[in-house]
This record gives structure tokens, C-alpha cells and sequence, in this order.
């Protein structure tokens, strides 16, 4: 028996559910181009199309293989390494040397040149449908829509605000945000387009129907407790009740396991001290009303600190404390300001509120603007509205504020993997992971322990458009790992679970 067709992707009708060969943790862009490939999507190096690749080295390396799937070319870590060894050398183009090779690869074989030729670079991956390569697999994404973390509501910020990858550095294969934008709107996509928020979210909520995936997606659903069988893997699944259908559970086996589920999960909350700020009695509508015209306390150093002050309403009094550190900047200094002039101008406050040493604001910086590099708040009274900071300088100042906005990052959790299988993976602290967590292991190999790979944000690599070469990665390994048929795995599982629940429950 395998996992059933349901008709929505908020939908696991429970009377299928029983065992699938692969289970996709999440359901951001990563997950979603898996997905894609274990339906038995297939890349192939294309030289004829729009001819060869403008990397002659890489070119006359991927020639080898002919006709060759590009699963076939990334079969080991090893090949992985001989086709992208020179890339920190080569000179007829410039690769990341951040981004893990493996990525770095598929990402200038799906935009070659990306960077310079936005609009113009084409392609040279060539795509078939092969219905032998096919898994069976679902992807489980606790995010209300298919994008992931795209698809929740913006934390402290608009759903307006634009991105900071263009178009193409969000595209997935088998639907790009070129045709959905122009499905979308009847006219050609601009080059060097910014999508807001919402459109983004649009752009990948819509992608598993567009792209012949949604039968094998599902959203708002909830993997927790995964540990390790004798055959695999059980995956508990929770879905939250709501007004047409009722809370449930489940219990799905699998041989393989895939961590989808980024390091953006969960915001980093504020400490102890700023707790009066966010007493519920502090900040009722009719408190919010009342201060709405008293500065906003925005903290951070980041994009999202920076979406913060942006988002704000022109008169707003924002009163900013900031991490200032010549030798590791913010990210907002490699902001150009003719691409992105928001964020260059919020960099340019911060610098200015910096360089003035003797007090915090400057002539020149904007009258609504305070900033305080290297600041912290050593006293909150207790209905939240004054606080006392520390300047760098040493200095105690007072301050009135209406709101806080804590903008210090983001976490990912692997807290659904049992402690014994979260070991295995490489995470021995209580679960959190940032982009550095992995990333050693990942180096090595992206299968970090057997029969599980990690993807996407999880490796370290941020980016959309460097998630997709574990991808690849990932899913020609697990096609090429069938020597047990589905349904001796299903009857092996059955026997081992023993008898059927009853109600929603499997396992």
C-alpha cells in the first residue's frame, strides 16, 4: 500500500497513510525542488541548446558523461569534488566561495553567470520526465502553505517589503517566477525584478500544483518524534484541528529521511530584561493606541532590523541599538546603494551614529533616527516604557518608548529528531541549529548519517538559489538505494509496528 492521493495539501486522509520510501522534513523551496526531482524529474548537461558552458574546464568535465543524468554525475562526494575542484581557480567565471561546491554547481549550470548576465544567462540543464526514477515520498511542512518560511506571516515587518535576491535567484525548476509572473500579471517579467514578500509566498504556494508536485505536499502538519527502525524510520505526524476537521495524528515509516526544515524556523527571543515590554497588560490594543506616537526600540543589526525601520510610518521615532564591529560589519554594508538604496540608507545611519563619538546622534542623521552602536539596555521600568541604556561610551541615558522590535535572528530546531537520531546527525546541544551546525559535516557528505541527507538552509547555505544541488544530490542517492521494493519495506514495517490503531492513528 502506498501513501495515498489526497485532494488537498492540508490533507493526509489517515485510512492511506502507512509507508512511503522518503520523508521530506519541510516544505520551503528546497523541499519543493526534491520533490520535484523524486517525481521523476531528470537533469541532464545540455551543450547544444544555448551551447556549451562558458566554463570551458567545467564543460569539457561534464562532456564525459555524455547523456548521462546529472544524479549519475554527483554519485559520491568524490565526484562531487573532481567536477568543482577548480572553481576557486578558474578564470571565465566567478563561483561563490561560501556556498558549498556542490551547490555552486547546479547553480551555474541552472544561470550561468547569474550574476552579471541577470535576464540574459541561460540555462544548460536539459529536462526529462522518467516515470522508473519516481519515489514515493511526501513532503511535511508546518507552514500554513507550500514556500516554508516564505509563507508565514512576516514577523515585525510588511508582507511589502522587497526581497533581496531578484526573480531568478528565487526560481525553481519546473515552474519559474518568469512564468508565474507572467501568469500572473499577462506581460514579460522586468530583469533585475525585487518581488515583495507576498509575491514571493504567492510564487511558491503556487509552485506544487504548477509544477506537478501537490499530490506529495502537504502543509500545516507537524513531524515530530522520528527515530530510527530496523527498516528505517517512523515519523509521528500532528495536525492541529481546526473548524472542518479534527486534530489527529499519525504515524508514516520510510527508508529514507530528508531535513528540509531550514535554520529560520524559530525568532530568537528577547532576554529577561526586556519581559515588562512584553507583558500582555503592556501592550493591549488600547495601550498600543496610546503609545503608538512613542519611539519604537528596534535591536539588531540585520536585514531584518533594517525591514523594521522601513516598515515604519515616516514621522516614527525610532530609537535603534546595534552591533558595530568593523571587522565582521553588518550585512546591510554590502548593500549598493543604486540596487538596493533602503538598505544602504539604513547602513549609512548606523555609520554616521557610529563615527559620532561624543553623542549619539549626529546633525546629519535623520531627526527620527537615534542610533546606538554597541549599546545595551541595563533597566526596563516595570510598565515597559523607560529604559535605561548604556551607551559604548559608558554613559547611562533615559529613553520613553512605545514598542520593541527584537531583531537579533533566527534558529532552526531539529527538536523532532529522537536524541538518539539528532546524535547521529551531528547536534548533541538541545536542538537549535544556525547556519554553522552542520556545516562541517555537510562538507564531507550531505547524507550525515545513513539514509539521511540534509538540504537547503540547513547546510549552511541561505540562499535559495544555492539549495538546489543537494537536492540533486540527495535525491540521486536515494534512487539509486532501492535494492528493497516498497512493498516488502511496507510489509516489513507493517510486521514490525504491529496491529493497526484505531481512529486516525497509524502505526
Amino acid at each position: 500500500m502506498a501513501l495515498g492521493r489526497p485532494t488537498s495539501s492540508n490533507h493526509i486522509p489517515s485510512e492511506d497513510v502507512k509507508c512511503v520510501d522518503t520523508v521530506i522534513v519541510g516544505n520551503g523551496p528546497s523541499a519543493l525542488f526534491l520533490s520535484y526531482l523524486l517525481h521523476g524529474n531528470i537533469p541532464t548537461y545540455d551543450s547544444a541548446t544555448h551551447g556549451p558552458h562558458p566554463d570551458p574546464v567545467l564543460h569539457s568535465k561534464l562532456s564525459r558523461y555524455g547523456n548521462r543524468p546529472l544524479f549519475d554525475v554527483t554519485e559520491s562526494a568524490r565526484a562531487c569534488e573532481a567536477l568543482t575542484e577548480h572553481f576557486h581557480a578558474a578564470t571565465h567565471m566567478s563561483y561563490s566561495n561560501q556556498a558549498l561546491p556542490l551547490n555552486v554547481l547546479l547553480d551555474t549550470l541552472v544561470q550561468p553567470g547569474a550574476d552579471t548576465e541577470i535576464g540574459g544567462a541561460k540555462s544548460r540543464l536539459k529536462w526529462s520526465f522518467d516515470e522508473r526514477r519516481r519515489i514515493g515520498h511526501v513532503v511535511l511542512g508546518s507552514a500554513k502553505e507550500a514556500g516554508g518560511q516564505w509563507a508565514e506571516d512576516p514577523v515585525n515587518t510588511s508582507w511589502d517589503i522587497e526581497t533581496l535576491s531578484y526573480s531568478e535567484m528565487l526560481s525553481l525548476p519546473g515552474y519559474s517566477f518568469r512564468e508565474h509572473y507572467r501568469r500572473r500579471h499577462g506581460k514579460a517579467m522586468p530583469h533585475l525584478n525585487r518581488p515583495t514578500r507576498r509575491e514571493v509566498a504567492n510564487y511558491y504556494s503556487s509552485y506544487p500544483r504548477a509544477a506537478g508536485i501537490s499530490s506529495e505536499v502537504f502543509s500545516s502538519v507537524y513531524a515530530h518524534r522520528i527515530n530510527r527502525t530496523q527498516f528505517g524510520f517512523s515519523v509521528r505526524v500532528y495536525r492541529k484541528p481546526t473548524s472542518s476537521r479534527p486534530q489527529c495524528e499519525y504515524t508514516i515509516h520510510c527508508k529514507h529521511l530528508v531535513l528540509a526544515n531550514g535554520i529560520f524556523t524559530n525568532v530568537i527571543p528577547p532576554p529577561p530584561i526586556f519581559l515588562p515590554l512584553l507583558n500582555p497588560e503592556n501592550n493591549s490594543l488600547g495601550q498600543q493606541q496610546r503609545f503608538k506616537t512613542l519611539p519604537l526600540l528596534v535591536v539588531g543589526s540585520g536585514f531584518t532590523a533594517a525591514d523594521v525601520i522601513i516598515s515604519a510610518q515616516p514621522n516614527q521615532k525610532i530609537i535603534h541599538i546595534f552591533k558595530w564591529n568593523t571587522t565582521r560589519p553588518s550585512p546591510l554594508k554590502g548593500c549598493h546603494p543604486l540596487a538596493y538604496p533602503e538598505y544602504a540608507s539604513i547602513y549609512r545611519r548606523m555609520k554616521q551614529s557610529a563615527a559620532d563619538s561624543t553623542s549619539p546622534t549626529s546633525p546629519t542623521t535623520p531627526s527620527n533616527y537615534e542610533g546606538f552602536p554597541n549599546a545595551q539596555v541595563i533597566a526596563v521600568s516595570g510598565d515597559g516604557r523607560v529604559i535605561k541604556i548604556l551607551t559604548a561610551d559608558g554613559d547611562v541615558l533615559e529613553r520613553t518608548i512605545g514598542t520593541l522590535k527584537y531583531c537579533v535572528g533566527r534558529r532552526g530546531s531539529l527538536e523532532y529528531l529522537s536524541a538518539e537520531l539528532r546524535k547521529a546527525v551531528g547536534v548533541l546541544d538541545a536542538a537549535w541549529v544556525s547556519a554553522d551546525t552542520l556545516r562541517r559535516r555537510v562538507e564531507a557528505d550531505l547524507e550525515v548519517t545513513k539514509n539521511v541527507w540534509v538540504v537547503g538552509s540547513l547546510t549552511g547555505d541561505s540562499l535559495v538559489r544555492y539549495a538546489l544541488g543537494g537536492c540533486v544530490y540527495a535525491a540521486g542517492r536515494i534512487m539509486a538505494d532501492r535494492e528493497i521494493p516498497e512493498d516488502e519495506l511496507i510489509i516489513q514495517e507493517a510486521a514490525a509496528a504491529g496491529r493497526r490503531g484505531s481512529g486516525c492513528l497509524v502505526s
